[in-house]
């Protein structure tokens, strides 16, 4: 019986071995022998717009399709540290000449409502140009997928042209897909993204009235593109953009955390924050620099913002008197466009002089102004303490992927509204331009010593690292599905059943008009029932008073 037992067991164990070592993992082969080609366009924007999908196309690349990015001659450089992309100049840039007068004057706080279509019509200034040389690249090296930043009207009208199918680009959705009562899904219209600290007139304004401000602003532009676009040849349709990538996915980088939590319908995919995995270290000049302070601020506006001699001014004198309490120990700025718009000296509440050209020249021992600046590497250096920014998404992201609290002095777009977020949540203040000096100092000695808004922000960085791990991969991946499932262009199995239904069915009005009939017939028959009933018992009961009264007689 014992040799049975283990000649059992030993029979067990060896087909158990057997089964193991002739396992075969499965594998995809969808893309056996049919990889695609896939052309990414954009043109204004900067690196917000372009590196994350960059980053998405270099994965494709890896995966043996082949990926192109077109663009203007002012982008180029973008597209330099991806391997697996090749890029292509489809024209001149759209920027002006004088680049930084014109940023200059985005950032000067004029209505954006007003601002943003001198924005379109840059952004479409050689649009007849990039139409036709999109279209001849589409057509001659015959691609499957375009993917279309949001701000790259002419990609989707040559895709559309070519009947190829297309994907949004954005850096925050502001479709129909990730809508809400409670959203503000159009900055341009209102510097906060939910309605949920906004007044009744505040929200009266931006549902009703500015819609049609807007509307004034763009029409001009509305009639000069859209004649334009019919002298090309293309179907010209005016309605919201929403409406006419209705049939095509949004990639979205971005998560919940930084736009207020919404239901996002199945043709948006947010694949945020994608961050690049690789940057450049500290020159051996400023990592010395930095790592002889042991409290810095760091301090820069983008690559658009462009602020005024004001701006400068107060942002710089609160940082020295900072230094001069010991709230800090030193301070870095990148100036980008922004260094001929500096004071010459700066005199703080001490009565102390300081000459901003020794900043420049780097002989202030805790003051150094520079051009430009690796923000991920001086972000990421334990020396810095918290970040002065315009409040770009990307600069959002990189400060709480750092664990570094926030001060955001926003210009345009976003910024705003991601100013009124950072300091609601926690995650660092909002510095007014109109702000005193003495606001700005203590702002920047509370959000450096809070110890909640430390805590909210690691919190932030365990959000943001987790998402950002994988958020090229999944990017890819969507992009994959489009590429291989799309049936003409569409993707039918992410279309609601709605789509498909009358809108009667859809929202079931038929059921509740057919519940108020019976409803409303059965209260009529009770009203009836209920004055037959008591017509009978007013005829009895006076039959019963005129007996009583013959008695009486």
């Amino acid at each position: 019986m014992k040799s049975f037992k283990i000649k059992l067991l030993l029979g067990c164990f060896t087909t158990g071995l057997l089964t193991f070592s002739y396992a075969i993992d499965m594998k995809p082969t969808f893309r056996d022998e049919n990889y695609k080609k896939i052309a990414f366009s954009a043109s204004i924007g900067g690196a917000p717009h372009i590196n994350w999908v960059l980053s998405i196309c270099n994965e494709l690349g890896l995966r043996g399709h082949n990926l192109s990015f077109l663009t203007t001659s002012e982008e180029i450089k973008f597209g330099q540290s991806y391997e697996n992309v090749k890029t292509y100049e489809i024209g001149p840039s759209v920027l002006p000449d004088d680049r930084a007068q014109f940023l200059r004057d985005m950032s000067g706080g004029e209505d954006a409502l007003a601002f943003f279509p001198k924005v379109i019509d840059m952004a479409t200034k050689n649009y007849e140009k990039e139409y036709l040389a999109l279209l001849n690249y589409f057509k001659t090296n015959e691609i499957d997928l375009a993917l279309c930043d949001i701000l790259m009207n002419v990609c989707v009208d040559a895709a559309t042209t070519l009947n190829i199918p297309y994907i949004i680009t954005a850096a925050m959705d502001f479709t129909t897909e990730s809508s809400a009562s409670y959203v503000n899904n159009d900055f341009n219209y209102s510097g906060d993204f939910s309605t949920e600290s906004q007044t009744f007139l505040e929200r009266l304004k931006q549902k009703f009235i500015a819609p049609y401000i807007g509307l004034y602003h763009f029409w001009p532009h509305l009639q000069s593109i859209s004649a334009r676009r019919r002298a090309l040849g293309i179907d010209v349709k005016l309605e919201a953009p929403s409406d006419t990538w209705k049939d095509s996915l949004k990639l979205v980088n971005c998560l919940f955390g930084f736009i207020p939590a919404r239901p996002i319908g199945p043709m948006a995919e947010y694949v945020g924050p994608i961050i690049p995995r690789h940057y450049k270290p500290l020159s051996g000049q400023l990592a010395e620099y930095m790592n002889g302070h042991k409290r810095m601020a760091y301090v820069a506006f983008g690559q658009a913002a462009v602020p005024s001699t004001e701006n400068i001014r107060l942002v710089l004198t609160s940082l020295l008197e900072s230094i001069e309490v010991g709230t800090f120990d030193g301070f870095l700025w990148s100036t980008v466009y922004s260094a001929g718009f500096f004071p010459e000296s700066i005199t703080t509440a001490s009565n102390t002089s300081y000459n901003v050209k020794d900043m420049f020249d780097f002989l202030n021992p805790h003051a150094r102004l520079m051009q430009w600046t690796p923000q991920i590497a001086v972000l990421l250096h334990p020396s810095t303490a918290i970040f002065i920014s315009h409040g770009g998404l990307g600069s959002w992201y990189e400060s709480m992927y750092a664990a570094k609290p926030m001060i955001v002095f926003p210009f345009f777009g976003d910024q705003l509204g991601n100013a009124f977020s950072i300091e609601r949540d926690g995650l660092g203040g909002y510095m007014r331009a109109d702000a005193t000096v003495e606001e700005a100092t203590r702002l920047l000695k509370k959000v450096a010593a809070d110890i909640r808004i430390k805590a909210n922000v690691k919190r932030t960085q365990a959000l943001v690292q987790i998402h950002s791990e994988h958020g090229i991969i999944r990017g890819a991946d969507i992009i994959e599905e489009v590429a291989y499932t799309h049936q003409d262009g569409k993707l039918p199995h992410r279309f609601t059943a709605d789509r498909r239904m009358s809108y009667w069915k859809a929202s079931n009005m038929d059921l509740y008009v057919v519940v108020f009939l019976l409803l409303a017939a059965g209260l009529s028959l009770s009203i009836y029932a209920g004055y037959k009933i008591s017509s009978a018992l007013i005829g009895i009961f006076k039959i019963i008073i005129k007996k009583q009264k013959l008695k009486s007689l």
